[in-house]
């Protein structure tokens, strides 16, 4: 009898999602919008691949670029049908300091059914602050679930700040170099804690580089 009713669950999980990926509506590229990047992989362990992509948009804002939007698509029947459409995790396309004409350091990737984007700012010639964010589909939406952020120079310093939002940990790791000559390096540092977060940050309104917490019984803060 209990094997039945886990049977029937099975299906009838599998029955709701069928029929919500059946309402999904056609994905169709807004005019003048231009792909910047794409990632293939499962996200909702059905064994299917989903299609992410990273689209300039028409509009700019004056240095910074233009405005990037992410989509997050199935495939339903042969068709793209359009899953989940984001506007505040991909930075615009200049918007990364000291990059030149190159534009962000961009890359996106799906593992372990979880989307993976990674995004690099340019302070200076040897001043780099790489984030990368996790985002995995549960409860019914997206959420951030694992953020790593490094601030690192080529050879003075390098910064790492860890989170897992799932368990609350966060490790800090402050490592220093001998870049220049007669400099007293500072002792490496290291923190690990559990912070009390209020919530897993959802998708939507998440940009990287925009929080900062205080460390705990410290003078320290951290960043995602």
């Amino acid at each position: 009898m209990k094997l039945r009713f886990n049977i029937t669950g099975l299906l009838l999980t599998f029955l709701t999602f069928g029929s919500s990926a059946q309402n999904l509506t056609r994905f169709v590229v807004p005019a003048g919008y231009v792909k910047v990047l794409e990632a293939r992989g499962d996200l909702d362990k059905d064994g299917v691949d989903e299609l992410v992509y990273a689209y300039n948009t028409d509009k700019k804002e004056d240095d910074a670029g233009f405005f990037r939007t992410l989509y997050i698509c199935k495939t339903v029947n042969g068709e793209t049908r359009l899953w989940k459409k984001n506007t505040s995790v991909l930075w615009k396309s200049k918007d990364c300091g000291f990059c030149i004409d190159k534009g962000v350091d961009l890359s996106m990737s799906i593992k372990n059914n979880t989307l993976l984007v990674k995004q690099t700012f340019n302070h200076n010639s040897r001043h780099y602050s790489t984030y990368q964010n996790i985002f995995r589909f549960q409860n019914k939406d997206w959420f951030l679930i694992g953020s790593t952020y490094n601030d690192y120079d080529t050879c003075d310093f390098d910064f790492k700040y860890d989170i897992n939002f799932s368990t609350g940990m966060v490790n800090i790791a402050e490592n220093y170099g001998d870049c220049d000559e007669g400099k007293k390096i500072p002792e490496n540092r290291f923190w690990s804690f559990k912070y009390p977060f209020k919530s897993i940050p959802k998708m939507d309104g998440f940009t990287a580089g925009k929080t900062e917490l205080k460390v705990p019984d410290a003078k320290k803060f951290f960043y995602y």
